[in-house]
Order: C-alpha cells, then structure tokens, then sequence
C-alpha cells in the first residue's frame, strides 16, 4: 500500500463525520471507528453516485475515491435488494424513508419516482414516505414523466395507518372513493369501518362518487375515520 493510502480522510457515517487515520480502510474499521459494534452484527451501505453497495467486514474502501458520497451502519443480520430504473440496489434494513431515497437519487426535472407493482395502482413517492423492502414490498423503483392529466395522486389517512406508506397512489379521476377505501382497508388490515365517514380539508365527501364527481384533484388525502364520539378499529 503506497503512501497515499496512509493519509487521513474524514467521511461521513450514519450523517456524522468521523475521521479516519487511512484513506483505505475495511469496512470492519469504518464500523469500529464510528462505534457500531460488533461489527459481524452490522450491514454497512456505501451509496455514491446513485448507487449503493454492501461493503463486507473485509472488504477495502477508498475513502477519497468515494468522496461526495456516504456510509450508514444498520444493526442488521440481511442486506436487502431492489432496483431503481432497473439498476441493482442494496439497503441495510428493511424500511427506508423517502426523504433519505430522495437525497441518493433526487427526482429529475417533471419526472416522479413510482414504485410498480402487478396488478395494483402505481404509487408515486413523496417526502415523508416510508418504503418498505420486506416481503410484499418494494422491489421495482422507476423515473417517470410526471403526466397527472386525468389522475389524482391519493393518500388515506386513518387511525390504523397511512395508506400508502410511500406517498400516493394514482388513481383515475373516474375511480370510485369507496374502492380506494377498500384498498386502503385491505392493505392496512382494517375491519370494522361501518361507522368511518371521509373528509377532505375538514368537509365531508360521499364515498360512492368518484374522485372526478366529488371534485377532487391533484394530490387528494382523505381522512377517513369514526366521525367524533364514534368507533371502528
């Protein structure tokens, strides 16, 4: 190893900056020197330049080639795989939140990241999501023209949980409000809602119109729940 590989390097570990005495280092010393230990119960994520990748307890890292990108720890036994417009990616545990995906691959200009799924309704990402790559999740992510024209961006809150985790879904303006409610039920794993009424900004909306009759479009969220005094679970 030349003498380069000998100078220090500072890099940032779970978003603090942590110094290192080498500018190669393995990774079992980037999890040691940033204080998660042991280091065989860690799974270490470079993400550089719109890719990420698991880095072995023995594997080598060049700090300054990587310089611009990042390191985090997760106190994980798995890795978990996925991929983004169809290149291979890697994360640390299985929730990610949507604001930390967005600072490794920000949205282009008019586009969206939708996460596709068979036979269900695509679901379009925004700040303050939470993906999830366990079974059932996330496995495809895409960059899409943002092309709203005829489709409302819909969100359902409730006390059970926020469907879909990851932002929105899209929906047609001609869908009916009660089957995206069943959506959000089944999903969320709601039984009783016999007594939940729906609300948009506070005012009550029918659920048996469709997104277009009620008037509703853009990014939609609707609040649905036991009016007060009410209850459901």
């Amino acid at each position: 190893m030349d003498d380069l590989a000998h100078r220090g390097q500072t890099f940032p570990v779970n978003g603090r900056d942590v110094e290192f005495p080498d500018r190669v280092v393995t990774g079992r010393e980037v999890l040691t020197k940033s204080g998660n230990v042991p280091a065989s119960e860690f799974q270490l994520i470079l993400a550089h330049e719109g890719r990420t990748h698991l880095i072995g307890t023995d594997d080598d890292i060049d700090l300054k080639a990587q310089a611009g990108g990042f390191l985090r720890a997760f106190p994980s036994d798995r890795s978990f795989s996925f991929t983004i417009d169809e290149v291979g990616q890697v994360w640390g545990e299985q929730d990610m939140e949507v604001d930390e995906f967005l600072t490794i691959w920000p949205a282009s200009n008019n586009h969206d990241w939708v996460l596709e799924r068979e036979d269900e309704p695509d679901v379009v990402l925004s700040p303050g999501g939470l993906l999830s790559f366990g079974p059932g999740g996330v496995e495809h992510v895409v960059s899409r023209r943002a092309d709203h024209a005829q489709k409302v961006l819909v969100t359902v809150v409730t006390t059970a949980g926020t469907f879909p985790a990851e932002g929105f879904k899209r929906y047609p303006a001609s869908a009916l409000i009660s089957e995206i409610l069943a959506d959000a039920k089944r999903k969320l794993k709601i039984t009783d809602t016999d007594t939940w009424i729906v609300t948009v900004g506070g005012t009550d909306v029918d659920v048996n119109l469709t997104l277009a009759q009620a008037c509703l479009a853009g990014e939609v969220v609707l609040e649905w729940g036991a009016r007060e005094g009410g209850g459901g679970a």
